[in-house]
């Protein structure tokens, strides 16, 4: 009896200690026991850590990053048309270093400023470029910013697709899309017997000015021309028959979206070109200016010399006295080759409106470059190449 109890004193001590994982009901079903395993604890972090944790995380955040974005584009575009892009680029303080812009897979157009016009405001940086508009479909380019200053680089912003309208101008049309078109100044001389020539300066605004283009004249072109965005200008001639009353040709206004007409007079002036050396850049306006400010120098110097008694202010207006007396003095003659041109301005190709016959000692008031000012005998003004000055 005391084995058969000892044995089942065993037998109950392992079933109590024993680390059961499932129980059996009464029907003969196991029931689940919970796993009393204990599961690995978070780390306990202490306050500190907590608050440098939260210090680098702020930091991060707040550390600036170039940001680039697009501005509205116009809702219409035409084929011809030069329209800025202006992008804005933040924070503003990127303002200072020196920011460079990479812009490709662009199609259709091509740009017109390299360098973009910057604005500064206080939510960013501002920079619009300009781009002439080449085909009816377009893209514009994926553009990215870099501060070299600081090595920054902006997100890529992705060019979109658009579209552009092709104009159906008039028979007048002169090639040329334009905010404004203003003509500054004419002038309209004979050309020789059965034609008149029109000299005319025009200033315009976002304008591809070289590809104006006149229709049904004789003869045509430029006799100068400065492209620029912001503000084109240029003098161009037209060779047409003397029926003609006035000179006409169309623009498209891009400002009021229509088609503009603009009518220049033809009145024949028998002067030439007395006056036409007001239609370039080089005109003696200028050198009267420039007498007149020499001569006011000059009298300030010498007021002054007798006023403080100081030789120094004496010395001082010889020059300005000099310079005034030299340009007053008469004009000096310059011997001109037979079967010379004369040139209404004094440009490179420009406009011959008159030969010589033969060779001429004629009165030179100038000279602008390798241009010499002549003025012949029937009074009227013209340019010569120093090419076309007798040697002796």
């Amino acid at each position: 009896m005391k084995t058969i109890a000892l044995l089942l004193l065993f037998v109950f001590l392992q079933l109590a200690f024993a680390e059961p994982s499932v129980l059996i009901t009464p029907n003969g079903e196991p029931v689940a026991v919970p796993n009393t395993v204990e599961q690995p604890q978070e780390p306990v972090v202490s306050a500190e850590d907590q608050s440098i944790d939260a210090l680098f995380s702020n930091m991060e955040e707040q550390s600036p990053a170039l940001t680039l974005s697009k501005t509205k584009l116009a809702s219409q575009l035409y084929v011809g048309e030069i329209f800025p892009l202006t992008i804005k680029l933040t924070p503003v303080d990127v303002a200072s270093g020196n920011i460079e812009y990479t812009l490709q897979n662009e199609e259709g157009l091509r740009i017109f400023s390299q360098t973009p016009h910057r604005s500064v405001k206080s939510d960013g940086v501002y920079d619009t470029f300009y781009f002439l508009v080449q085909s009816s479909t377009l893209r514009l380019p994926d553009i990215t910013a870099n501060v070299t200053s600081t090595g920054g680089v902006s997100n890529i912003l992705i060019g979109s697709s658009l579209n552009a309208s092709v104009l159906n101008p008039p028979s007048t049309y002169a090639n040329v899309l334009a905010d404004t078109f203003k003509l500054v100044n004419y002038k309209t001389t004979a050309y020789d017997q059965e034609n008149n020539i029109v000299v005319f300066t025009v200033k315009a605004t976002h304008c591809n000015i070289a590809t104006f283009s006149l229709q049904n004249v004789v003869k045509q072109g430029f006799e100068s021309k400065l492209p620029n965005v912001e503000e084109s200008t240029m003098t161009y001639y037209a060779v047409i028959p003397k029926s003609a009353s006035t000179l006409d040709f169309t623009i498209f206004n891009l400002s009021k979206n229509r088609y503009e007409s603009i009518s220049i007079p033809i009145v024949v002036d028998d002067d030439a070109v007395s006056t036409q050396s007001d239609l370039s850049p080089t005109d003696a306006r200028h050198t009267e200016l420039k007498v007149g400010a020499a001569a006011i120098l000059a009298v300030v110097l010498i007021a002054l010399f007798y006023w403080r008694r100081w030789r120094g202010y004496l010395f001082a207006s010889v020059a300005p006295l000099f310079y005034v007396i030299y340009t007053l003095l008469p004009n000096s003659n310059v011997c001109i080759k037979k079967d010379s041109p004369i040139y209404l301005l004094p440009i490179k190709n420009g406009t011959i409106f008159e030969m010589t016959l033969q060779e001429e000692n004629l009165e030179a008031e100038n000279k602008v470059g390798e241009f010499t000012k002549i003025r012949l005998g029937d009074n009227k003004v013209g340019w010569v190449n120093e090419r076309d000055l007798c040697s002796n």
